[in-house]
């Protein structure tokens, strides 16, 4: 076994309703609002797609999932060439990882982001210099500051999960600008289907002058598949070429690439679960606690407190299962009933 697995631990979700339901004697309804999921669920042609290939679940995939990558290559505007997908986005991190990293490497990325940036480097024996954020957002500078010859891969959360804060175009583009062009900047945009503003970076705008600028994106967030494990990278097609070799050639299932298929293409039901999220997300701010939580361009909202888990009961109460992390509480926006009982409680609690 590789030593330096003995410094990391196997994922651990938090616990279910079930169980938290004995933990603490409740006796309601739970509603988990903990994972960042789109409790919507995906579209309803979703579900068409996976009922219309049920007799197809004896086959093996398509290796390379070859019609969600042409249909994403017209969706985007991008050659297919540059595209590859993997069972979730964890996959493709560490498809990522293990194609570049060796022993010695160095990963430059921030503290409280993504952890399988972090997990998957120290697997591959790399060092990890992670930026402390900056009011919850990452510090490019600082991250810029860290970057020298030993520097393999630098990782970027936008926006960043858990803070939901964002940087700019302009400060991406004036990062790559800053960045030696052999280094990958990777930025994972896991929840860019839910963003709103309007000063947010055309990562693949900038790709065009920018090679080493890498892109992922997902399916399981907005788009409601987060059971169906499928995300994607588009880079360079000389690094997708490398990272095919590493991928597993049946990755991403039959069913998974017919389901995105299918959500890829209802672009209405897309926008109405941004434009739901974006309401539901803006009366968070409207409380008179809200200078307490960050700006968020996600499907979350963190809630700043030196008391989270007192927080976190007090949410659990309510019915409610929230994220908790040292300085603060993660609360993923769910339907309207539900963001109502966490603002109640929000707007009484002493943050």
């Amino acid at each position: 076994m590789k030593k330096q697995i003995e410094q990391l631990s196997a994922y651990e979700p938090g616990l279910s309703p079930r169980a938290l339901k004995e933990n603490y004697g409740i006796k309601g309804e739970l509603h988990k609002l903990a994972s960042n999921e789109n409790l919507y669920g995906p579209s309803p042609k979703v579900k068409e797609a996976i009922q219309a290939h049920l007799d197809e679940l004896q086959y093996y995939p398509e290796t390379g999932s070859p019609s969600i990558k042409e249909a994403i290559s017209k969706h985007l505007n991008v050659d297919p060439a540059r595209i590859l997908f993997g069972a979730g986005l964890d996959e493709v991190i560490l498809m990522i990882s293990r194609a570049v990293l060796t022993p010695g490497d160095k990963i430059v990325t921030s503290e409280m982001t993504f952890g399988q940036y972090y997990h998957n480097a120290i697997v591959e024996s790399a060092n990890v210099v992670q930026v402390p954020l900056q009011n919850g957002e990452f510090d490019l500078d600082g991250i810029l500051e860290e970057i020298d010859h030993d520097t393999k891969l630098v990782w970027l959360c936008n926006p960043n999960n858990p803070t939901g804060r964002y940087f700019t175009h302009e400060a991406l583009q004036s990062f790559l600008e800053r960045v030696p062009s052999h280094i990958p900047v990777i930025v994972d945009e896991a929840y860019v289907e839910f963003v709103t503003a309007e000063d947010f970076p055309d990562t693949l705008a900038l790709q065009q002058k920018f090679e080493n600028a890498f892109l992922l994106r997902t399916f399981s967030k907005a788009y409601g598949l987060a059971g169906m494990r499928i995300g994607y990278v588009i880079a360079a097609k000389e690094a997708i070429e490398k990272y095919n070799i590493i991928r597993p050639p049946f990755n991403v299932g039959r069913l998974s690439e017919y389901a995105a298929l299918a959500a890829l293409n209802d672009q209405d039901y897309l926008a109405a679960i941004r434009e739901r999220n974006a309401e539901e997300r803006e009366k968070f701010f409207e409380l008179s606690q809200s200078n307490h939580f960050y700006p968020s361009q996600t499907n979350f909202v963190f809630v700043k407190t030196d008391k989270p888990h007192e927080l976190y009961e007090a949410l659990l109460n309510v019915g409610c299962i929230t994220r908790e992390f040292p300085n603060g509480v993660r609360i993923t926006i769910g339907f309207p009933e539900q963001n109502a009982k966490m603002r109640d409680v929000l707007e009484q609690f002493t943050l």
